[in-house]
């Protein structure tokens, strides 16, 4: 009976110590950052579109290939965007008769001209490197200046008689260095 008891506080003993001891082994994950090739040279300022992105492929052109087409639709993603704002901005200010009629045109305009525009774009850095699996990674930085955009949209306003009658711009160009200004202090 002696041996029963002792074996039981023992086996008590021993449950209870090994429960004290339990740490948990888990360790708090520490956050690391990683430099990414061209992002630096992808932030938009008051003077240009900018855009990076990266392709990934087992082929090495492939990989190019796809980081010039992520980084061409983020630019023209970016620019888009930054030209609907100030049109908007800009047809706010007209006569209500005019506006929609001018947005709708302007707009459509503006699309044509971005995409024209996107052929003089400037490649401000390219790296391209292997994983250890193979994969070719293709990191890519463009820009284009908001000259280059502002221009091409006065000229494609130049040629659309209804809508240069109704254009000013001086104040087009006074919204449009507003937004610029945006990007830059966004970066």
């Amino acid at each position: 009976m002696k041996f029963i008891s002792l074996l039981l506080i023992g086996s008590f003993v021993f449950f209870l110590g090994s429960c004290g001891s339990q740490q948990q082994t888990t360790k708090k994950k520490k956050f690391e950052e990683i430099e990414i090739p061209c992002a630096d040279k992808g932030s938009s300022d008051a003077s240009f579109f900018r855009a990076s992105s990266v392709g990934k492929s087992k082929d090495l052109a492939t990989s190019k290939e796809k980081a010039l087409l992520l980084t061409k639709q983020r630019l023209a993603s970016l620019i888009n965007s930054t030209v609907k704002s100030v049109t908007e901005r800009y047809v706010s200010e007209m006569d209500a008769a005019d506006a929609t009629e001018f947005n709708q045109n302007f707009e459509n305009m503006t699309r044509d001209v971005v995409n024209q525009q996107l052929q003089d774009i400037t490649v401000t850095c390219e790296k391209t490197g292997q994983s250890d699996d193979g994969m070719y990674e293709t990191y890519l930085a463009l820009e284009v200046s908001k000259d280059v955009i502002y221009n091409g949209i006065n000229k494609g306003i130049s040629k659309d008689k209804k809508l240069e009658v109704k254009y000013d711009q001086m104040k087009f160009k006074e919204k449009f260095d507003e937004e610029m200004n945006k990007l830059q202090q966004g970066n």
